[in-house]
């Protein structure tokens, strides 16, 4: 009997588990609407926009670091 109810109570853990999953799933979908917007179009503007900030902002790492490492290895500083 007691087997029972250990196996009831970790059934409706389970459960409880999936609804938390569900809202979580939720919540996130609402998060992404208030970003990128509800519509479709909007959606792909602004996914746009924010890639191509990314690739922007990666190119300009990219070449600050490619230009210190130059420096550092071509440049004799004096006193070093």
């Amino acid at each position: 009997m007691e087997k029972k109810s250990k196996l009831k109570k970790g059934q409706d853990f389970k459960a409880d588990m999936q609804t938390i999953k569900n809202e979580d799933v939720r919540k996130l979908q609402e998060s992404f609407n208030q970003y990128f917007g509800a519509d479709p179009d909007e959606m792909k503007r602004r996914a746009l926009k924010l890639k191509n900030k990314i690739y922007f902002f990666g190119f300009i790492i990219t070449v600050f670091l490619v230009i210190i490492f130059y420096l550092s290895k071509n440049v004799k500083f004096v006193g070093l």
